[in-house]
């Protein structure tokens, strides 16, 4: 089948969304499938391949750095073209519910085709712990994305602050305009759900390119550090809602830890001058971006992992992690479902504290280490791309069949709740 991915990051970027959906184009294509991405421009002078569709951008970017598209007259006018140059499409799968998976929506509703949504972002955490103004930046979320995509009925708000309820209310009407929705995690299913999404629910993780894996493997590397001081890696976006500071604050307080932060971002500069200040430049290195298989090799010749964000819904560094075998110190007591039990220690809360005891402990005791690697041996291929693969391709039958033809294709409204 032909497939068009709508995602706001482009593929050349690096981040965690970004290598699960490059993971997910080789996983289709590998099968014979053919797939279309249409996305903004990537920074820079990144060029596209032929199987990428770049929309217009505003000449600004969001506080977080990604580039802003809007559902404009002269993207429809792209994407209609492409459609027409490329199709037939049989499946749109928007991967994001900002004004790129909005477009997929609009895209789908257009041209009869079933439309597959994929949920993996905690907005309302990431707003109201993280944006300068929360308030606002809630309502102009909601405001902009309910001119395109409006929804029908009421989401269910119960427990929700004034801020939490408008950035749910953009989420809950992305979900409700697909035929389909696919989310990481059982906790993130039954949270949509209880927002009052009704579309079929799919639980299916992100996965890692099996070749990748396969290669990065099979390189003769250091093993990890058995001796102090603990070697520690961060690896992630350098922006707020990821607490990369957070994390050079930790390994401050803990004289026998070393840490390699890895990745780049609109806190770079702060992370540099926090390491200047600290006088930590012998414990604590920022090596800038670097593509996955870098990091991937990175964690082979680590000890653990930092995660210091509290708001992911999976997380790909998670899954990296299981795959090479590195235990987890994490603070978010939803990711438990994600590492696996004995692989990884849960901080008692986020606090720089908390963690910073955590890994004391770690230094001072490695060989809870070598058990934690135990644990996650049995784990490591589970997140290979080719293991959910299948579930994928089920979601877009399933969709596919429940497209009704009257007039034209129509797609199918039932009702569904989080299916595993």
């Amino acid at each position: 089948m032909h497939v068009a991915l709508f995602t706001d990051f482009h593929p050349a970027t690096l981040g965690g969304v970004q290598t699960a959906m490059r993971s997910l184009c080789d996983g289709l294509r590998r099968l014979g499938h053919r797939v279309t991405v249409f996305c903004p421009p990537a920074p820079g002078s990144v060029s596209s391949d032929a199987d990428t569709v770049v929309l217009g951008a505003l000449p600004f970017a969001m506080s977080n750095g990604l580039p802003v598209v809007l559902p404009t007259r002269a993207n429809r006018r792209r994407i209609d073209a492409a459609f027409a140059e490329r199709g037939p499409i049989d499946i749109v799968h928007a991967l994001t519910t900002y004004g790129c998976g909005i477009s997929g929506a609009r895209a789908a509703r257009r041209h009869g085709i079933p439309i597959v949504q994929t949920m993996q972002s905690r907005d309302d955490t990431v707003i109201e712990q993280y944006s300068p103004a929360p308030y606002l930046s809630a309502l102009i979320m909601r405001w902009a994305h309910g001119w395109f995509v409006p929804l029908r009925g009421r989401p269910v708000f119960d427990g929700d602050g004034r801020v939490a309820r408008l950035a749910w209310r953009p989420l809950v009407a992305q979900a409700q305009a697909a035929d389909r929705v696919i989310v990481p995690t059982r906790h993130f299913a039954r949270r949509v759900a209880d927002h009052g999404v009704d579309r079929p629910i799919r639980v299916v993780s992100n996965g890692i390119d099996d070749a990748l894996l396969d290669r990065v493997r099979a390189e003769d590397g250091a093993s990890a550090n058995a001796d102090t001081p603990l070697r520690a890696l961060w690896c992630g976006r350098l922006s707020a809602e990821k607490r990369p500071l957070e994390a050079i604050e930790v390994v401050r307080s803990v004289e026998e830890c070393t840490l390699d932060v890895y990745g780049s971002g609109p806190l770079a500069d702060r992370a540099s001058a926090a390491v200047a200040e600290a006088d930590l430049g012998g414990r604590v290195r920022l090596h800038g971006e670097v593509g996955q298989a870098d990091c991937l090799r990175a964690m082979r010749t680590h000890d653990v992992l930092l995660l210091t964000s509290d708001c992911d819904t999976q997380g790909m560094v998670l899954l990296e992690a299981m795959a090479m075998g590195l235990p987890v110190v994490y603070c978010d007591p939803e990711l438990s479902e994600t590492v696996p039990a004995e692989g990884g220690v849960r901080a008692p809360d986020r606090s720089v504290r908390s963690l910073a005891a955590v890994l004391k402990d770690l230094a001072r005791n490695p060989t809870r280490l070598h058990a934690m690697r135990s644990a996650l041996a049995a784990h490591a291929d589970e997140p290979r791309q080719s293991r959910h693969i299948t579930a994928i391709l089920a979601v877009y039958t399933e969709a596919l069949a429940a497209t009704e033809p009257a007039g034209g294709a129509v797609r199918a409204r039932r009702g569904g709740g989080p299916q595993r």
